[in-house]
């Protein structure tokens, strides 16, 4: 019994939602519960760590300049650039996919509720990188919607974790240009 405590600490290493995610379809399921349930924090423990900090890394024009205030706190909720610097990557990306998804108003939290993600297959792009193809319906006003998605998914320690999409990187190329800043 000892030896199962001292043992305790170690599971904080693991990383979160490890269960369910033996698969690159079962990653792509769990990742969908989470924002069926608006659950941002669970979304973002199921995101690789270098997904993350991809995300802070293609914000980092708004995050860190001092005249792009509004959109950093439209964005991620945050004032300052020394509290963008503090948060955890985790937290950053689940505020963000709050930010966005409430923005879209009360109408896309009640679609992204009825959300029904069904993964058809992969396919691998080398021996830890897959892309899902999954059918997505859902309802938005009475009318029932069906979408095909391709999520990106990495092996890490045996575990399935979510990859940023392209689209992510062009919004954050569109946000940087709108807000003037130079380079690349």
């Amino acid at each position: 019994m000892r030896r199962a405590l001292s043992l305790l600490p170690l599971l904080l290493l693991l990383p979160m939602g490890v269960h369910g995610q033996e698969t690159p379809e079962a990653a792509a399921s769990a990742f969908a519960a989470t924002l069926r349930t608006s659950d941002w924090r669970g979304a973002a423990r199921l995101m690789h760590p270098t997904a993350l900090r991809q995300l802070r890394d293609l914000f980092s024009f708004a995050l860190n300049d001092a005249d792009d205030a509004a959109i950093r706190e439209q964005i991620f909720g945050v004032s300052s650039a020394a509290e963008a610097a503090a948060l955890p990557d985790t937290i950053l990306f689940a505020n963000f996919l709050h930010a966005v998804t409430t923005q879209g108003g009360p109408e896309l939290l009640q679609a992204l509720g009825t959300a029904e993600v069904t993964p058809l297959g992969h396919l691998m792009q080398g021996p830890d990188t897959a892309l899902v193809v999954s059918r997505m319906t859902m309802s938005v006003q009475g009318v029932r919607l069906t979408s095909y998605e391709v999520m990106l998914f990495r092996r890490e320690r045996g575990a399935w974790l979510g990859l940023l999409k392209a689209d992510m990187a062009n919004m954050a190329a569109m946000l940087k240009q709108m807000s003037g800043v130079r380079g690349s």
